[in-house]
């Protein structure tokens, strides 16, 4: 190829680039943007940040609602446990301290 060639292909190229009408930002935007940036800066007292997020504050509810139920059913496995003899009481002594069982070292 003819370097001539490349360089004239190179200045179309320029030529239809400058021909493109340069960006132009939706109408408002920068109303809309110093809008954006006073709220963000003014301190809201009614929630915090993390809440006025949906995704965030499903995630904490969710969170709330998991210790509620895991709560609720150690609460039932509570229920199922044999009842604890009064410690008070020989017996009581007794089991808490597995005397009634034989050892490993006891002689028979």
């Amino acid at each position: 190829m003819n370097p001539s060639d490349q360089h004239e292909k190179w200045e179309s190229l320029f030529e239809q680039l400058k021909a493109i009408e340069p960006a132009r930002p939706r109408p408002f935007f920068y109303t809309r943007l110093h809008a954006r940036l006073q709220a963000w800066q003014e301190p809201s007292a009614v929630l915090p940040w993390w809440l006025r997020k949906p995704g965030y504050a499903l995630g904490a509810l969710g969170l709330l609602i998991g210790l509620n139920v895991s709560v609720a059913l150690s609460s039932d496995w509570a229920k199922d446990r044999p009842a604890e003899t009064d410690q008070f009481t020989y017996e009581g002594f007794v089991s808490e301290y597995q005397l009634n069982r034989q050892g490993l070292y006891a002689d028979e």
